[in-house]
């Protein structure tokens, strides 16, 4: 008689893969971190990591979807905020972006930023994925915009998508500027830019 599959043991051994995969990739690399690295750090038997993913490229794309939705969910909690005006949501989305990078020492950068310079020119399952994370962040900055007096960021001569779309292309050289230096300052810059404050 066959084992059933506990779904709880099952599910939460994947995402203990992806958890451990996504702060090795964002701290090395994609190409740095290997399959050995992932199931040492995670103890998961290498046997088992194939019942979940069956080649390390699919794992990849699957550790930049579960960063995603996270990330993702973090951005909608700042930018619906009906507690706050939309620019003071915008803010916010940034401030909170900016604190977590504060508490990695301005060191790693965002794992999005990280894959798309490293991956996607090479692999096109990779550029897809990623190309679909981007305009869906970039949707949900632009949802906040269109509530919002464009004029106050200065950037009222263009549309609430193509502003979304300049923050998070301004904000995404921020970050690989902050990795350069180590330091706050391209994202203090970023925020006086924007903010006036």
């Amino acid at each position: 008689m066959a084992r059933t599959r506990n779904e709880g043991t099952y599910l939460a051994a994947r995402d203990k893969l992806l958890d451990v995969a996504q702060n090795l990739f964002r701290e090395r690399s994609y190409g740095a971190v290997g399959l050995k690295d992932i199931l040492e750090e995670s103890s998961v038997p290498k046997g088992s990591f194939y019942h979940y993913f069956d080649s390390k490229e699919s794992f990849g794309i699957a550790v930049a979807q579960h960063y995603h939705e996270r990330e993702l969910e973090k951005a909608r909690a700042f930018l619906t905020d009906p507690s706050l005006a939309p620019v003071d949501r915008l803010r916010a989305f940034f401030e909170g972006a900016r604190a977590e990078m504060k508490q990695r020492e301005f060191a790693h950068g965002c794992l999005m930023c990280n894959l798309t310079t490293e991956l996607a020119d090479e692999r096109p399952e990779f550029q897809e994925e990623l190309a679909s994370h981007w305009r869906a962040m970039v949707e949900t900055v632009a949802d906040c915009l269109r509530d919002s007096d464009l004029d106050q960021i200065g950037l009222a001569h263009l549309t609430p998508e193509q502003a979304a779309d300049w923050l998070m292309n301004s904000w995404s050289g921020a970050l690989t500027r902050m990795k350069a230096s180590r330091s706050d300052e391209p994202l203090a810059l970023f925020m006086r830019t924007i903010f006036k404050s």
